[in-house]
C-alpha cells in the first residue's frame, strides 16, 4: 500500500485511514485455503465498516457480532441471517430474545442466559460458550479466558448448566469458547482445542464445535506472524483423531477477526508540530488517541514510517497526537526518517480495532475511511 501514499494524502487530505481490498481477500484466502471444510465466521468488531464485510462475506465467510448494532450493519452489507452468529456477556433479557427471534445463532455466556433462554424458549437447541482456564493474548484486556475473565460459563458450573438444560428441556448441540486476542502462537491455539474437545465428550448431543478467533499477526518486525499452514495441518489431525473418537463428524467454526483485516489498513497522519525538550524529541501530529487508541490502552506497537521522505536519516524521536491527555502517544523513542512539517506518516497495521474504536473525544471529527481497490480509490 505505499503507492503514492503521500500523494493521496494530497487529494485526500488527513487524517484517514485507508484499506486495501487485496490484502483484505488475500488474508481470507489464506485462511479458507488452510482451514478447509470449515465455517469462517469474520468477527467484525475488528472493523464494522460495511464495504469490509462485504469483501469478506464474499470470500465466503459468515459474520460473528457481539451488539445490535453490529447485527445491523452486517444485514445492512447483504449478509443473510443464517450467516450471522452471535455472541456477547451481560446482555439484557430483551436484548437476547430480540437477537434469538430474529433467526440468529447464539453462544450462551452465562448460566442467566441460559435461564432466560430456557422460559423464553423451552424444548429448543442452544450453544454455550465456556470458559476452560484457558487465555491468551497481546495484553490481559484482551485475555478472554481464565479465572480473571468476565466470559464464558465456567467449567466447573457445567453440572449447573446440564441442570437448567434439563429442566428447560433444552438440547446442548453447540459449545464456543475463545481464549483471547493477536495470538501468535499456533500451539496455545491448538492447546485450547484439546481442552474443548476433551470437553465435548461430556454433551452427547452436540452438533458443532466454535473455537473462537485470535490469530494474530506481527505488528513488530521482532515478531513472527502465526503460522497459519502449520496450524490449518494441526486442526486437520486434532478434528480427525477427535471424529475417529467420537464416531461421527462435528460442524467446526472459527472467528478470526484481526487477521483479516489488520494488515490491510493504515492511518495517514500529517506532522503539525516539531519541539524539544533537553531529552527528547517530539513530533507532533493531526490525529490522536480518539482514532487509534489502542497504544495507549494496550501499549500497542504499530510500526510508522514517515513516506514523505522514506530514505531519510533516522532519528529518535516521540510521536505524539493532538489530543489533550499526556497519555496520547503513538509511539516513543522510536527510530523514524527525519521528518519537516507538513510531511506524511504512516501508522501501519490499523485496518483492527483503529476505527471501530475512534471517538470523537476532544470534539474532534473522526476520520474519513478510503477503499483502495487496484489503483481506484474510494470513501466507505
Amino acid at each position: 500500500m505505499k503507492r503514492g501514499l503521500a500523494q493521496i494524502t494530497k487529494e485526500t487530505g488527513t487524517p484517514i485511514y485507508l484499506y486495501d481490498s487485496l490484502i483484505i481477500q488475500s488474508k481470507c484466502r489464506e485462511l479458507s485455503k488452510n482451514l478447509p471444510g470449515m465455517n469462517l465466521y469474520y468477527a467484525c468488531k475488528a472493523n464494522t465498516n460495511p464495504e469490509i464485510i462485504k469483501i469478506i462475506y464474499k470470500e465466503g465467510f459468515g459474520i460473528e457480532t457481539v451488539s445490535p448494532g453490529e447485527i445491523r450493519i452486517a444485514k445492512k452489507a447483504d449478509v443473510p441471517v443464517s450467516k450471522i452468529i452471535f455472541t456477547c456477556s451481560n446482555i439484557s433479557e430483551q436484548e437476547l430474545t430480540s437477537v434469538i427471534k430474529q433467526g440468529i445463532k447464539v453462544h450462551l455466556d452465562s448460566l442467566q442466559q441460559v435461564l432466560v433462554v430456557g422460559k423464553n424458549f423451552p424444548g429448543t437447541e442452544i450453544s454455550v460458550r465456556l470458559n476452560q482456564g484457558i487465555g491468551a493474548g497481546h495484553h490481559s484486556h484482551v485475555i478472554t479466558g481464565g479465572p480473571d475473565s468476565k466470559f464464558g460459563i465456567d467449567i466447573s458450573q457445567i453440572k449447573d448448566l446440564k441442570k437448567i438444560a434439563q429442566k428447560y428441556n433444552l438440547k446442548i448441540t453447540g459449545l464456543h469458547q475463545h481464549i483471547g486476542s493477536n495470538v501468535l502462537d499456533a500451539l496455545i491455539l491448538s492447546k485450547a482445542m484439546k481442552k474443548l474437545l476433551t470437553t465435548a465428550l461430556l454433551f452427547p448431543e452436540l452438533k458443532y464445535l466454535d473455537f473462537g478467533g485470535g490469530f494474530g499477526i506481527a505488528y513488530n518486525k521482532a515478531d513472527k506472524n502465526l503460522d497459519v499452514k502449520k496450524f490449518g495441518i494441526e486442526v486437520k489431525k486434532i478434528i480427525s483423531d477427535f471424529s475417529k473418537k467420537l464416531g461421527r463428524k462435528l460442524e467446526i467454526s472459527f472467528e478470526p477477526g484481526r487477521y483479516p483485516v489488520a494488515e490491510a489498513g493504515s492511518l495517514l497522519v500529517e506532522v503539525t508540530d516539531i519541539k524539544k525538550n533537553p531529552s527528547k524529541k517530539f513530533i507532533g501530529v493531526n490525529s490522536g488517541f480518539n482514532h487509534l487508541i489502542r497504544p495507549a490502552i494496550y501499549d500497542s506497537y504499530h510500526e510508522i514510517e514517515n513516506v514523505s521522505n522514506p530514505k531519510g536519516k533516522k532519528e529518535k524521536v516521540t510521536i505524539a497526537g493532538n489530543v489533550c491527555e499526556s497519555g496520547d502517544v503513538f509511539a516513543k523513542n522510536r527510530l523514524i526518517a527525519k521528518v519537516k512539517i507538513g510531511d506524511i506518516l504512516v501508522i501501519k497495521n490499523t485496518g483492527a480495532y483503529g476505527y471501530a474504536m475512534s471517538s470523537e473525544y476532544n470534539s474532534r471529527p473522526r476520520p474519513k475511511e478510503l477503499l483502495l481497490t487496484g489503483n481506484k480509490i474510494k470513501q466507505i
